[in-house]
Order: structure tokens, then sequence, then C-alpha cells
């Protein structure tokens, strides 16, 4: 009896330190303390009922501490510092349609080697150079789009005669 307390008690410490380490590894550790517990009541008492209520109690319990642990956990002042409460909206690059942006000139603030930084129109942009490695100042031509970054070239200078 005392190797079947040992293990849920430890399963029970090990899901609630799961709630404030994550990773997922305490919870996973304390569910094998559970089934662990269960074995021992199997060797102890023998049969089926034994294991299967020792498991069927201990995952009730510990359900109830995870429901307690969060729910109390949020509201604490404790539990405020470890769980976001507040959104932030942004995005990596301006959006602009991809008609807009292909064509225009901007200047390079980071050296491209292939990626780095420009500025097109007074912004700056996450850009990858399709013409190898480009240095700081270098002016360039927006050649397309990827998901999150513009594809440049080298700045052309072509007059029409």
């Amino acid at each position: 009896m005392t190797e079947i307390l040992l293990c849920v008690s430890f399963a029970y410490l090990l899901i609630g330190l799961e709630a404030v380490v994550p990773g997922g590894i305490l919870g996973l550790l304390g569910f094998f303390a559970i089934l662990a517990s269960a074995y021992f009541a199997y060797l102890e008492y023998g049969g089926w009922f034994a294991p299967t209520l020792t498991f069927l109690i201990s995952g009730m319990g510990a359900v109830a501490l995870l429901f307690i642990e969060f729910k109390w956990l949020s509201n604490s002042e404790f539990g405020k510092n470890l769980f976001l409460d507040s959104t932030s909206k942004g995005q990596s690059n301006a959006s602009i349609s991809n008609e807009a942006l292909i064509g225009q000139d901007g200047e390079i603030l980071t050296d491209l080697h292939p990626e780095g930084m420009i500025l097109v129109n007074g912004r700056t942009y996450d850009a990858v150079s399709e013409d190898g490695f480009l240095s700081k100042g270098t002016r360039i031509t927006i050649s397309g789009r990827d998901d999150f970054r513009v594809r440049v070239q080298r700045f052309q200078n072509v007059t029409n005669v």
C-alpha cells in the first residue's frame, strides 16, 4: 500500500509541476507514475479490480488537480507572471499588394548575403538577393515576393534611346 500511495503522490507532484515547467515531460512522467501505482496495486492485491480502481481514481485526481491548478494559478499573483494575458498585433512586412511592390527601387540597409534588410519608400523590408551577395548601400529593384520577404535584384539603370 505504501508503494501505491508514494507513486500516486509522486505523480501528483509531477503533474503539479507541469503547470509551471513547460514542455509536457513532467506530465508524461506523472502519467507513468500513475501507471506504476496501478502496477503496484496489481502486485499487492492481484486481479484486475484493484489496479483498475487505482488507475481510475488516480487519473480523476490528476484531472481535478489540473483543473484546480489552472483555475487558481491563473488568478494568483504568481500565475499572472506565468501566463500571457494580452496580445500584440503586428506583421513582419507592411501589407502591400504584390503588384504595388514589384518593380519598386530601394536601397540595401544591411549586407544581403543573400538575406538582409532593405529600404523602399521609407519602409524597411526583409529581403533576399537573387544576385548573391550585395553590400550595404547598393541600389536594388524588387523583383518578387515570398511569404515573409521580398526578392530583390541589383538595380539596372535602363534608359530609353
